[in-house]
């Protein structure tokens, strides 16, 4: 019996090439964002100031886009929108 090919995994039609898309994508979206908001309230108990500082310095370092994404959305939820000027 010949090795078979996993058609439903590799296809040759050019409408796979394009970016999957999900009828539910925006309800994931929903929920990445929540898991975000969650996981920037984790940060609640820094003070403004520290929170602050700790943004800048993971900017200075280059740290990874996720974290710095937490840490702007941790600094959304406290509306202190003059971290930009970091």
């Amino acid at each position: 019996m010949p090795e078979r090919s996993y058609p439903y995994l590799v296809t040759n039609t050019n409408e796979d090439n394009a970016p999957y898309r999900n009828i539910n994508e925006g309800h994931i979206d929903m929920v990445a964002a929540r898991r975000l908001s969650d996981k920037a309230s984790l940060l609640r108990p820094l003070k403004d100031e520290h929170l602050l500082e700790v943004y800048r310095e993971a900017k200075k370092m280059n740290l990874s886009d996720e974290f710095i994404e937490l840490l702007e959305e941790a600094l959304s939820i406290r509306q202190i929108s003059h971290y930009k000027e970091a």
